[in-house]
C-alpha cells in the first residue's frame, strides 16, 4: 500500500503561506464567506475544529459560528489552524508525546516497522525542528529494534550537537536485508514519516535522509522517488541510478565513498554523481576518501562541515556550486 503523504503537502503549504506556528502571528482579519455566499469581514478570536469565535469589523459584535456554516475555503483555513495548533502541542498531548523523552525510545509504526525516535521534551513546541532519518546497512537488519542504533545516532543526539542543531531523529530497522530500503519497507517508512510530521512539530522543509551501505543505496533511491519531500540526502558507500539524474539534479546531496571499498565498488557512486552533474545538478557534492574501504561512518559523521551544510538545506534551496 502506497503511503498517503497528504499531511506533508498540507502542512508544507501552510508553512509556505506564513500560517505556521512559530512565525509572527498578527491578528487574523479575514473576509469570511458563508456557505450560501454571504461575505463577512471579521477578526478571528478563537477556534476549534467545530466552531470559531469572531469579531465583526463593521460593528465589533462578537459571535460564535459553527465552522460548517462557512465556505469550503474557510473550513480548510480553520482546519489548517487547528492542525498547526495540534503540532504545537504534539510533544505534550499528541500520540507521540510519551516517546519524546530526551533519549531514543523504541516504537513500532502502524504498518509494523520497528524504529527508535529521539526528541527533546524541553523544546519550544511552537517552533519547528528538522527530522534526520538514519538508514542502516544490511548487517543491522532484523527484528530486535536495536542493531540499527549505530552510525550517526549517538553523534546527532548528543548534547553538543543538539545545542548547535536541535533535531528529531528516527532510526528505522529494515526487517529483511533481501528487500532493503525498497518496496513495502520503503512505503512503510514513508508512511511513518508522514504520520510523525502530521503530529509532531517537525519542519517539513528540513527532512534529512542519510544512510550507509544498504542505507546509502536507500538514500539515493528515496531521494529520487521523493525529491519534493527530502531537503537533502547524505549517502555513504552506496550507489544510485544514473538514469534518475534529471530527477536528482535539484536535490542537495553530499555523497561519500572510499576508493578502496571491497564491498561496494566506488563506481557505484562515481557514475551517478557524474550523471547528476552532467544533467545540471549544481547541488551535488562528492567526497572520495583515498585508501579507505567500506567503513565510513566514523570519518563522515563527525565532520563539522557536514553538519553545517546539512542543517542549512531546505526544500527548494538556491543553487550552489558543485564540489
Amino acid at each position: 500500500m502506497r503511503p498517503n503523504l497528504l499531511s506533508i503537502s498540507l502542512v508544507l503549504a501552510l508553512c509556505l503561506s506564513g500560517v505556521c506556528a512559530g512565525a509572527d502571528k498578527p491578528k487574523i482579519i479575514r473576509a469570511w464567506k458563508s456557505s450560501d455566499g454571504r461575505e463577512l469581514k471579521a477578526e478571528l478570536l478563537e477556534f476549534d475544529a467545530a466552531e470559531i469565535k469572531i469579531k465583526r469589523m463593521t460593528d465589533f459584535q462578537i459571535m460564535k459560528v459553527p465552522v460548517d456554516k462557512f465556505s469550503a475555503e474557510d473550513q480548510a483555513f480553520v482546519a489548517g489552524l487547528v492542525h498547526e495548533r495540534s503540532l504545537d502541542e504534539g510533544m505534550t498531548k499528541g500520540p507521540y508525546a510519551d516517546k519524546i523523552t530526551g533519549a531514543f525510545v523504541k516504537a513500532v509504526s502502524k504498518q509494523g516497522l520497528n524504529y527508535q525516535i529521539y526528541g527533546n521534551p524541553e523544546w519550544e513546541g511552537t517552533q519547528r525542528y528538522p527530522l534526520v532519518i538514519w538508514l542502516h546497512g544490511s548487517g543491522q537488519s532484523g527484528s530486535d529494534n536495536q542493531a540499527q542504533m549505530g552510525g550517526p545516532t549517538g553523534l546527532f543526539t548528543n548534547a553538543e550537537h543538539q545545542s548547535a542543531h536541535p533535531c528529531f531523529m528516527i532510526a528505522p530497522q529494515c526487517p529483511d536485508s533481501a528487500i532493503g530500503w525498497n518496496k513495502q519497507v520503503a512505503d512503510n517508512l514513508m508512511a511513518l514519516i508522514a504520520d510523525l510530521t502530521s503530529k509532531l512539530p517537525i519542519d517539513l522543509k528540513r527532512l534529512y535522509l542519510t544512510g550507509s551501505s544498504m542505507g546509502g543505496f536507500g538514500t539515493w533511491s528515496l531521494c529520487a522517488k521523493y525529491p519534493n519531500v527530502f531537503a537533502a540526502g547524505v549517502p555513504l558507500c552506496g550507489g544510485g541510478d544514473p538514469k534518475k539524474a534529471d530527477v536528482l539534479k535539484n536535490v542537495p546531496m553530499w555523497v561519500f565513498h572510499g576508493d578502496q571499498d571491497p564491498m561496494v565498488p566506488v563506481e557505484r557512486d562515481r557514475v551517478p554523481v557524474e550523471a547528476v552533474k552532467a544533467a545540471g545538478g549544481l547541488l551535488m557534492k562528492y567526497t572520495e576518501f583515498a585508501g579507505v574501504g567500506h567503513s565510513l561512518t566514523g570519518l563522515v559523521y563527525p565532520m563539522p562541515e557536514l553538519h553545517q551544510w546539512l542543517f542549512e538545506q531546505r526544500l527548494a534551496p538556491t543553487s550552489k556550486k558543485a564540489e
